[in-house]
C-alpha cells in the first residue's frame, strides 16, 4: 500500500489553499462586476423614469370629451306667446315653443330666468342653451359661467354667439348644457366640458332649423 509522505500532504493543501483562494479572487471579481452592471441598470431605470415624468408634465393637458348625451325629441309645436307649455324632460332639450323667431340681441347671458318658451325656440335653431340653478350655482359659479360665454366662438352660420345662459330651476343638477335632442347635466363648473359641449352640438345638424335666425 502506498503511503504519502508529509511533505507530499503538506504541498497538496498548498496547493488546494491557492486554488481556494484563487477561486474566491474570480467569484469576488464576478459579484463586483455583477453590482457595477445592477447599479448601472438602475440608474438607466431611474433617467429613463425622470425622463417620462418630466414629458408628462410638460405635455398640454387636452381639452375634455364631451359629455352630450342623446334624449328622445319632442315636437317642436310652435306656440302663442305666453301659452302653457308642457314637457317629458327635465329640463328640456325639445319640445314646443313660443313662434316668435329670437332676435340677435336675445342670445346672452341672463340673470333672470328666460322662459322655456324661448330658448327652446333657439334650440331649434341650433343654439346652445346653458342652464344653472341659482339656489346650486353661487356667485364663483355664475362668474365662470360669464367666462365661458365671453371666450365661446361665435357661430359660422348666424355670425354670433349662438349661445344663451339663463337661470332655470326645474332640474336635479347645478348645471345643464342643451342642444336639440342633447343634454350634459353637472353639479359643479368644468369650463373644459361645457366649452367641449358648446363646439361639438353649437349648429348641429340635428337641429332642425339649423341656421335660421
Amino acid at each position: 500500500m502506498t503511503q504519502t509522505s508529509p511533505q507530499s500532504t503538506e504541498r497538496l493543501s498548498s496547493r488546494q489553499r491557492r486554488i481556494e483562494e484563487q477561486r474566491r479572487k474570480i467569484e469576488a471579481a464576478r459579484s463586483q462586476q455583477r453590482r457595477k452592471r445592477l447599479t448601472w441598470l438602475a440608474g438607466i431605470v431611474v433617467v429613463v423614469a425622470l425622463a417620462v415624468v418630466v414629458l408628462i408634465l410638460m405635455m398640454p393637458r387636452s381639452a375634455s370629451a364631451s359629455m352630450m348625451r342623446q334624449v328622445t325629441t319632442e315636437p317642436g309645436t310652435h306656440m302663442d306667446e305666453g301659452s302653457p307649455l308642457t314637457y317629458s324632460h327635465r329640463p328640456p332639450s325639445s319640445g314646443m315653443h313660443y313662434g316668435t323667431l329670437p332676435q340677435p340681441q336675445e342670445y346672452r347671458m341672463y340673470d333672470t330666468p328666460l322662459t322655456p318658451g324661448r330658448w327652446v325656440h333657439m334650440l331649434e335653431h341650433g343654439a346652445i342653451v346653458v342652464l344653472y340653478r341659482q339656489d346650486l350655482c353661487d356667485d364663483a359659479c355664475v362668474q365662470q359661467l360669464g367666462q365661458f360665454y365671453d371666450s365661446a366662438p361665435r357661430s359660422n352660420l348666424v355670425g354670433i354667439r349662438h349661445l344663451t345662459i339663463t337661470p332655470y330651476q326645474d332640474m336635479d343638477h347645478a348645471i345643464a348644457v342643451v342642444a336639440w335632442g342633447y343634454i350634459d347635466e353637472m353639479d359643479q363648473v368644468d369650463l373644459n366640458r361645457i366649452m367641449a359641449d358648446f363646439k361639438s352640438k353649437v349648429d348641429a345638424s340635428s337641429a332642425p332649423e339649423r341656421g335660421a335666425m
